[in-house]
């Protein structure tokens, strides 16, 4: 399974939101870096990064543009 990055910050509290929108629609998303950026957060190169399946892009792509159209 290949997996590709969506969304980046160096705070994991700003991808939770997004990450639960995408597991209620049956995505599984990933935080790569999610604890070294706790450990480390002195160092502003880290970031959290929400991953999905590149398999699920497509559907991913429909869902951020049905929240944009939202706010």
């Amino acid at each position: 399974m290949s997996l590709v990055t969506i969304k980046t910050s160096h705070n994991e509290i700003d991808l939770l939101f997004l990450k639960s929108r995408l597991e209620s629609e049956g995505i599984t998303c990933y935080l790569k870096n999610e604890y070294s950026t706790q450990v480390l957060n002195h160092i502003q190169s880290n970031e959290v990064e929400l991953q999905i399946s590149e398999a699920d892009i497509e559907r991913v792509k429909l869902i951020l543009e049905e929240e944009e159209e939202q706010l």
